[in-house]
């Protein structure tokens, strides 16, 4: 027996030795080298969950029958605010830059197909956009409106109505070039601070069309507007097409949209390049104009459309450094007593200018700053009454009302129970709004005439529904801009749905 098993033993080993016992064991190693590798690649590579899903039909007759109720309460003089807990907590050298020439031709615009495409990839909105849509506008509101949440709901629903029918059929809004660009900017801004995209059902084709308008309107310079760049209407109006067509990339993703919003961005770059100042000059973008005076209120307008394409993700060079830039040239003309001037010429103006410089400083990661604060404590005692009109007030109170959102707490609930019933209950029955200083006896002032222009509702509308917006238009605080950038090449897991 002892014999067998040493010659069975034996044959083993010899069996092993010999070519076919080599090659048995070469396979078997390289099996479990593969399966080594591919146990190690498995705990390193990115998870891609692919599902099926169904488009649901969106009923939206519930918002389309939400009316506020038929006496709404007159707006106290002092309210007292609800029990809510609401307590939130030298120059660079500018590179040169061109983007990526598109055909911006209407009948070549591919944004339906673009908006549409058959994958959808969660987690790329911008994080200060996530209220917006669904479920966080509703809690948004809940959270941050108070009492007056519902009722200012009730009111943007009928102004974006308002909007949508008084649409010109190119797409535009008011009259008159360059003022169309302008009107058209803030109508957009207004459906996309509602989450309405290209892919909305009832509002898609209207922001489409808006789309559209702008791109096609945008010349070989980069602006929506005719060089020379100069002249208040034409650098308004670059300035806030520029912001809305920057926040339409940041919504929808749409490819063809990003050298649009880059080559726009540039100009407002190039144009800041011009002074050592820092900021933007008054009604110019190239240096020529007569004015030769910094303004603040252009500039808040540049600086909001700066943030949305540098959170956009925009690739112009030096986009940050003049964001930078901007922020040192508000800090710098602030005055002593906390208010910023709209210009060397014209001191006046302080609640309606450090309303727009302190936003501009908070939308650009300078909410801390001891100029911010200062700012913030000028406007401690601003009023929104619409019986006593003073400068532009729907213009102050969009400012002022987003600058103490982002501040919060007491302040911010005092203030929306002044800002909010005042709008809500001046809105007309159609839906507009006309800024009250264009309407009523006060001041002097006695504009009953304009009230009956187009651009004249289109600008209130706009400025009042965007500030009835703010709940759920931003986050309630801006941290630094370096952590909101969209990060497009993270290694997270990625969701696809196949529609």
């Amino acid at each position: 027996m002892e014999f067998e098993v040493r010659s069975l033993y034996k044959n083993i080993f010899e069996w092993l030795a010999g070519p076919t016992g080599s090659i048995v064991i070469h396979v078997v190693f390289i099996l479990l080298l593969f399966l080594f590798v591919g146990t190690a690649t498995k705990e390193t590579t990115t998870e891609i969950e692919v599902k099926v899903v169904e488009i649901e039909d969106i009923d939206l007759s519930e918002l389309e029958d939400l009316e506020p109720p038929d006496e709404m309460p007159e707006p106290p003089e002092t309210v007292t605010p609800p029990d809510v807990d609401m307590d939130l907590t030298p120059p660079p050298d500018i590179q040169e830059f061109t983007a990526a020439q598109v055909d911006v031709t209407p009948a070549n615009l591919e944004i339906a197909s673009d908006a549409f495409s058959p994958l959808i990839l969660k987690g790329l909105a911008p994080g200060n956009m996530q209220n917006r849509t669904g479920e966080g506008r509703k809690a948004a509101i809940g959270t941050y409106g108070g009492k007056w949440g519902e009722y200012a709901e009730a009111a943007v629903l009928r102004a974006l109505e308002w909007l949508r029918i008084n649409q010109n059929p190119d797409g535009s809004w008011g009259t008159n070039s360059p003022d169309k660009e302008g009107f058209t900017g803030l109508a957009l801004l207004t459906y996309l601070a509602h989450g309405e995209t290209t892919a909305s059902e009832k509002y898609g084709q209207t922001v489409e069309k808006a789309i559209r308008y702008l791109m096609s309107r945008q010349n070989d310079k980069g602006g929506f507007i005719a060089p020379p760049f100069t002249g208040g209407p034409k650098t308004y109006a670059h300035a806030i097409a520029t912001y809305a067509i920057s926040e339409a990339y940041a919504l929808t993703r749409i490819p063809s949209i990003k050298p649009c919003m880059e080559r726009a961005i540039q100009v407002l770059l190039d144009g800041q390049k011009h002074y050592k100042h820092g900021g933007w000059q008054m009604y110019a973008y190239d240096g020529s104009d007569g004015y030769k005076q910094w303004d603040i209120s252009l500039s808040a307008f540049c600086v909001q459309a700066l943030k949305a394409a540098y959170s956009a993700g925009a690739d112009n060079p030096n986009l940050r450094e003049g964001m930078d830039r901007a922020a040192d040239f508000l800090i710098k003309h602030q005055k002593e007593d906390g208010s910023f001037p709209y210009s060397p010429a014209n001191p006046g103006r302080q609640p309606n200018m450090t309303g727009a410089a302190v936003l501009s400083l908070q939308l650009l990661g300078y909410g801390n700053d001891k100029a911010t604060q200062r700012g913030l404590g000028y406007m401690r005692d601003a009023d929104a009454n619409w019986k006593r009109p003073g400068q532009a007030q729907l213009y102050s109170w969009y400012y002022v009302t987003q600058a103490k959102f982002h501040l919060g707490g007491t302040e911010w609930r005092n203030w929306n129970n002044k800002v909010a019933p005042n709008l809500i209950t001046n809105q007309h029955p159609d839906g507009y709004w006309i800024s009250p200083s264009l309407t009523l006896k006060g001041d002097g002032v006695t504009r009953e005439d304009r009230g009956k222009e187009i651009n004249t509702k289109v600008y209130g509308t706009t400025l009042a529904a965007l500030t009835l917006q703010v709940y759920y238009r931003f986050l309630p605080t801006y941290q630094p801009v370096e952590e909101k950038v969209i990060d497009q090449t993270s290694d997270t897991d990625v969701t696809i749905e196949i529609l």
